[in-house]
């Protein structure tokens, strides 16, 4: 992974995204690119035969690139800051464009070949603002990957990494991925499945064995480990598994008809911003992982 990607709104929340970014590359060697997107004001109908002014639309833009500029300086001087010590200099970049948010960040990670989004997550928004129907929301339904950053979370280096999951074989690749994700920080990946093990019939546990074999042949790390959460809900266990079990990233694979699709949809996703307090990592399913 060697290039992130930041949306900036100049936010305190998007602000911390891109401090965390910024920590984040320091860790696993890659550079930090932040994108603004602006909007010029759109008229009324009743209004289409006006022409906004050249001088406002540059004035707008100037005002956007001149935001950005302070922005990348203040994120840098923050990250000389923490790590003077290493005489390392942050690769910050900043770019701002206009359009619709999600269509520029879409177009921007596949032309300049990003490999993540970093966002940030507000705590204050419901989750049908900030994934359902929100700038987030519609860059996870692109399969782009995607790093939620709660409002107000520092950057830590990840120790456990939870990765959940419904035992599909489509699943191994992404794990590979997150491997190559966890490695610089020799950080543990939990994987987790959520279930009834009294409910459970015969056959499911062989899917497990199989599963988790699979992982030992495929998955080049051995940090690696399975714990069974056992609850009827999926919301449920992935509530106690965030909240009890010291984890620093909690990891899902988005895909249609997937449990993480059905959450989404689900009450789950109405409450979780407000107690949400770790990153959220949002993979696209294996074929869509930039590389």
């Amino acid at each position: 992974m060697k290039k992130i990607l930041v949306p900036v709104d100049f936010s305190a929340t998007a602000e911390n995204a891109a401090d965390y970014a910024t920590d984040l590359a320091h860790g696993i060697g890659a550079r930090v690119e932040l994108l603004n997107v602006f909007q010029v004001p759109e008229f009324s109908p009743a209004a289409a035969s006006l022409v906004w002014p050249l001088e406002e639309y540059k004035l707008i833009e100037a005002d956007a690139k001149k935001a950005l500029g302070k922005l990348v300086e203040k994120v840098e001087e923050k990250y000389k800051k923490a790590h003077h010590e290493f005489g390392f200099k942050a690769e910050v970049f900043g770019r701002s464009v206009r359009g619709e948010v999600e269509q520029e960040v879409s177009k921007y990670f596949t032309e300049c070949k990003m490999n993540l989004v970093v966002a940030g997550l507000n705590r204050a928004d419901k989750l049908t603002k900030t994934l359902m129907g929100s700038v987030a929301r519609k860059i996870i339904e692109q399969e782009i990957p995607v790093l939620l950053i709660p409002a107000g979370y520092r950057f830590k280096k990840p120790k456990k990494i939870a990765f959940a999951t419904d035992f599909s074989h489509s699943d191994i690749p992404v794990l590979c991925t997150l491997a190559e994700f966890a490695k610089p920080f020799n950080a543990d990946i939990l994987i987790t499945h959520t279930g009834n093990s009294k409910s459970e019939p015969e056959g499911d546990k062989h899917t497990t064995e199989d599963f988790l074999n699979q992982v030992a042949d495929r998955v080049n790390y051995r940090n690696i480990y399975h714990r069974h959460i056992n609850s009827e809900r999926i919301k449920d266990g992935l509530d106690w598994i965030v909240e009890n079990g010291q984890i620093d990233i909690l990891t899902m694979v988005h895909r249609k008809h997937s449990f993480f699709h059905r959450l989404l949809k689900g009450s789950y996703t109405l409450n979780m911003s407000d107690h949400i307090q770790i990153p959220l990592l949002v993979l696209p399913p294996s074929h869509n992982i930039p590389m």
